[in-house]
């Protein structure tokens, strides 16, 4: 089984409560949909930091390629739904 490795940029890994909620909501999300399984041998998301250049980056690895995808495209939702909520706590 061959892993894919999500890198998540700086910029979009500063809200690191964020990430981690998403990480969790995707988790469960995946487990109740049938995605993944409880009785995994293996975690199905792995997360490692790294420091490098001066910045923090994130790195997620996935067992799969379809998990891989499908959390891109929730981390996106996320991220915007966090920007938004960002732009009315500042406006407020």
């Amino acid at each position: 089984m061959s892993e894919v490795v999500v890198q998540i940029s700086a910029e979009e890994s500063r809200d690191s409560s964020l990430l981690s909620n998403a990480i969790d909501a995707f988790a469960k999300w995946a487990v109740e949909s049938g995605l993944s399984t409880e009785s995994g041998d293996a975690p199905d998301i792995m997360m490692m930091t790294e420091f490098a250049g001066g910045e923090m980056r994130r790195k997620l690895v996935f067992q799969d390629r379809d998990h891989a995808a499908r959390f891109l495209v929730f981390w996106r939702v996320e991220r915007q739904r966090g920007r938004g909520y960002e732009a009315s706590a500042l406006s407020a």
